[in-house]
């Protein structure tokens, strides 16, 4: 199949170089590179208003202040028609992540302005554009990077990643692939570099994106082991994973037992103290991919400028990172990886694992539930009443 072949052979994607490490973490290129192709790009003429009535309001989840889950309220929006240049989405399903909660309790590289709606990725059909859109027509089903908004039952898109996906595809395994696949095929492809029947940890191994990591790995014949709390150890040995624990320094006393020559990446989704323990266990020439959000600017930049001087120390393991946010520099990683991951998710490749379904009002329980640690793979909130909710 043409998507497995194309992930198969992602070792030869080019490794960053530590200006691009710079600029990847945490959006630090929100003012520089904008590229508009691809997103909105001509495509052919599209009429500029849906077929089917819109009604007047719509809902959205806003954060009011930065603080717990309860600060999360939904409000009544008037819906406005697209302006030039604009998507009108009715959406179908959002994502929760762990950048969501994040920015709800103003822990961001960029920290929100209050109030804000979060939700970094949603699934839906274009109902009307604006003048001068043409990649996309009333009727569309797409995918979209939303970053801030998805959290509602509409949204707008002008500038950022959007892309067509089959209609037959469930919106929640959807969403579920628009943020968690991609930073697990790009965390492997694209800065990893990992090349099959490689040995790698995957730290929250059990979570929205741990869960895609491994079954990526599944499709590269990789050795994995993952770090996860104990009540999760049984989903990793069901699929293929050694569990070596979840505290730092008995994980690298058992990865150094079982792998004395060491690891050929990382995968970390948790920082902090992570960074140390990874490059005890790495082997020379091997990596440590970094794709947490470190909470701060300020820890942003020293985590930072500590890679960029590990690296050009060459220390033997090296320090990368992949942020989403490279897309405002060049666009076509991004969906060339969505092409590849929903073309998997089409031929039931990939199977994303759901740990819950909830309305949008309930946004805050799925908060809640997603803080307390004990979820295994991705949680949804669901827009379209067309779609059955489950707790």
């Amino acid at each position: 199949m043409a998507a497995v072949r194309r992930f198969l052979g992602i070792h030869a994607i080019p490794s960053h170089s530590d200006l691009a490490l710079l600029l990847s973490w945490g959006h630090l290129v929100l003012a520089v590179g904008v590229r508009h192709a691809g997103a909105l790009a001509a495509l052919g003429a599209a009429p500029e208003t849906a077929q089917r009535s819109a009604p007047a309001e719509y809902r959205s989840v806003v954060a009011v202040r930065a603080g717990g889950p309860e600060v999360l309220e939904v409000a009544r929006r008037r819906l406005s028609e697209p302006r030039r240049g604009e998507a009108r989405v009715r959406v179908e399903a959002c994502g929760v992540s762990a950048v969501d909660v994040q920015m709800r309790q103003g822990l961001s590289t960029y920290p929100p302005r209050f109030p804000f709606t979060p939700g970094y990725t949603a699934v839906g059909v274009v109902d009307a554009v604006g003048e001068g859109v043409t990649a996309v027509a009333p009727g569309d089903r797409v995918v979209v990077l939303t970053e801030t908004g998805g959290y509602a039952e509409y949204v707008f898109v002008r500038r950022h990643p959007m892309m067509r996906i089959p209609a037959g595809l469930d919106a929640v395994e959807v969403v579920a692939v628009a943020l968690n696949y991609l930073v697990a095929h790009q965390a492997l492809s694209r800065a990893a570099r990992i090349r099959r029947g490689q040995v790698v940890l995957v730290t929250g191994a059990a979570g929205g994106i741990g869960t895609a990591i491994v079954q990526l790995g599944q499709l590269l014949g990789l050795r994995m082991y993952g770090a996860a709390d104990a009540a999760k150890h049984s989903w990793l040995t069901d699929h293929g994973v050694v569990p070596v624990g979840s505290r730092g320094a008995d994980i690298v006393d058992a990865v150094r037992r079982l792998e004395p020559q060491g690891l050929d990446a990382v995968l970390d989704g948790v920082g902090g103290e992570w960074v140390d323990h990874a490059l005890a266990v790495l082997r020379s020439g091997g990596v440590l991919v970094e794709y947490a959000n470190p909470g701060s600017p300020g820890r942003t930049l020293r985590l930072l400028l500590r890679a960029v001087r590990h690296n050009l120390a060459g220390r033997g393991a090296r320090i990368r990172s992949y942020s989403t946010g490279l897309w405002r520099l060049d666009r076509r990683p991004l969906l060339a990886a969505w092409a590849t991951l929903y073309e998997l998710l089409e031929a039931g490749r990939i199977r994303p694992v759901i740990a819950g379904r909830f309305p949008l009002p309930e946004a805050a329980r799925a908060h809640t539930l997603l803080e307390g640690g004990d979820v295994i793979g991705a949680l949804v909130l669901i827009a379209s009443p067309a779609e059955a909710a489950e707790g």
